[in-house]
């Protein structure tokens, strides 16, 4: 088994050297540590050190992607050569959709297993050290062939394999060969890369006491910071964390019904979890909507101006609106009847 603590040592020396340098001691095919999974082909730009993230599909399969689609998933192992991802009980297998190649996914069933090696690698941009997840076989094939990802939709790449001496080509959807990266997660995972550190909100509270704002108009929040749904019978409360950014528990901070779509505005989930009889709405990762009835004390957003800043992922139905974030909620509460409904002031 891997062990983060030696292999951090050898990281950070290899770091401060003047050139990379390759271990001689061979890596086992067990990693225990989380880790996030970079892809790297520094000839492709529109590829190069993005991260597989999971989309949920359907019987309880998770679909691999390069984003904006999926969900980033920082708690990555390695077992026995394979890659799991335990709080969804999946691992990562080969099969199905098969034509030029073959896709790559992640299920609990028994299909049959990509199995990979860890190695040493020099980064290429870099040149340090790092581990890389070279591809050893699909399980009870041939040994060899390779990773790749082609274009699927909404900018994002899908994940597939392509067999030994594979000579169908695509012309139309070029499966573009990269490598895997190991990249230890530790601690709860960077914020979204477009904050600066100084607009992060601090962790939120873990105090049992309900902090919800008061409302009032909202004439000192920036115009488009969120969108105003008073119209239509809900206020908005503010960003709120999803289980990553809090140390309550691993529960969905709305979990009442969800739906995705391509199409996905503020005003669609605020119709749909009405619709679904919820008093809450909240859209997350720019195409994910969210329902509930009830926001534990530990999931309230924050009403600083700066709080706004983790929700700025546009919403895949109107670019001019913001649907979340990395974890994180654009969270609405639907008004009780005849009372006046004004969104909260963030200050």
């Amino acid at each position: 088994m891997i062990d983060w603590r030696t292999v951090s040592a050898l990281l950070a020396g290899a770091a401060v050297s003047s050139a990379c340098t390759i271990p001689t001691e061979p890596l086992g095919n067990n990693i225990a540590y989380p880790f996030r999974a970079q892809v790297q082909n520094a000839t492709r730009p529109e590829v190069h050190n993005l991260y597989m993230n999971l989309l949920e599909a359907g019987g309880g399969d998770r679909h691999l992607f390069i984003g904006p689609v999926g969900v980033p998933t920082y708690d990555l192992t390695l077992v026995d050569g394979v890659i799991n991802h335990v709080p969804n009980g999946v691992r990562a297998v080969i099969g199905g959709e098969i034509d030029h190649t073959t896709k790559l996914f992640m299920t609990g069933r028994g299909d049959y297993r990509a199995v990979f090696q860890p190695t040493y690698a020099c980064n290429p941009d870099t040149d340090e050290l790092q581990i890389e997840l070279h591809f050893v076989t699909w399980q009870n094939q041939p040994t060899g062939g390779h990773i790749c990802v082609r274009h699927a939709f909404e900018n994002s790449h899908e994940f597939r394999y392509s067999p030994p001496g594979n000579t169908l080509i695509d012309v139309d959807r070029e499966c573009i060969k990269v490598t895997l990266v190991v990249l230890p997660t530790t601690g709860l995972p960077p914020q979204s890369t477009t904050l600066s550190t100084s607009t992060i909100p601090a962790t939120p509270s873990t105090s049992t006491t309900s902090t919800t704002p008061t409302s009032t108009p909202t004439g000192t929040t920036p115009s488009g910071a969120f969108t105003d749904l008073t119209a239509q019978g809900y206020r908005f409360l503010g960003c709120a964390p999803e289980e990553r950014w809090t140390t309550d528990g691993p529960f969905r901070t709305l979990s009442g019904a969800t739906e995705s779509s391509d199409d996905m505005t503020n005003q669609r989930c605020a119709a749909f979890c009405t619709a679904q009889g919820f008093k809450y709405a909240g859209t997350e990762w720019r195409r994910e909507c969210w329902c509930g009835n009830t926001v534990a004390a530990t999931r309230q957003p924050a009403t600083t101006l700066a709080s706004l800043a983790t929700c700025d992922y546009k919403c895949t139905g109107d670019q001019a609106q913001f649907c979340g974030g990395d974890a994180w909620l654009s969270l609405y509460e639907r008004c009780e009847a005849g009372a006046v409904c004004e969104n909260v002031v963030f200050t």
